[in-house]
């Protein structure tokens, strides 16, 4: 199993940071800030997505496919003296993927959300050792 995220913009990111876009899109999806941590029986993926309520995020595992969705929307307006003065929109859709193996099951995984972080406990899929038996012919 790898967490490597799927996108490979990430291990620019020290090196390289000016030519990335301060909303760091890839796609026209921000792409979140991640850390995972490892233990020995999960891995620990925390996810910043400020601005976010938990009713905007979806998380599914496809084919041992993990992915983190998640859309804002913000809008602020200054009026003064009844004329708009200022008016400011800001959008986007937030969409991460991690491979966690296909011996994870949904059931698996679990997550909290606290603070515009996301927190998922993803167990690690246990790696099934092939048996090697002996055909008997007769």
């Amino acid at each position: 199993m790898s967490l490597l995220p799927r996108t490979f913009d990430s291990i620019f990111d020290d090196f390289f940071p000016s030519i990335r876009s301060s909303a760091e899109t890839n796609n026209g999806f921000l792409i979140p800030r991640v850390d995972i941590e490892e233990n020995e029986k999960n891995y620990l993926i925390s996810a910043e997505l400020p601005g976010i309520k938990k009713d905007d995020i979806h998380v599914e595992l496809n084919n041992g496919m993990l992915t983190i969705r998640a859309s804002h929307e913000e809008s602020t307006e200054e009026k003064k003296e009844g004329v708009v003065i200022r008016r400011e929109r800001r959008t986007g859709s937030y969409s991460r993927s991690f491979n966690v193996g296909k011996g994870v099951s949904e059931d698996d995984i679990k997550g909290e959300f606290t603070d515009g972080v996301l927190k998922l406990t993803v167990p690690k899929a246990s790696v099934v050792e092939p048996v090697s038996k002996r055909i008997e012919i007769s």
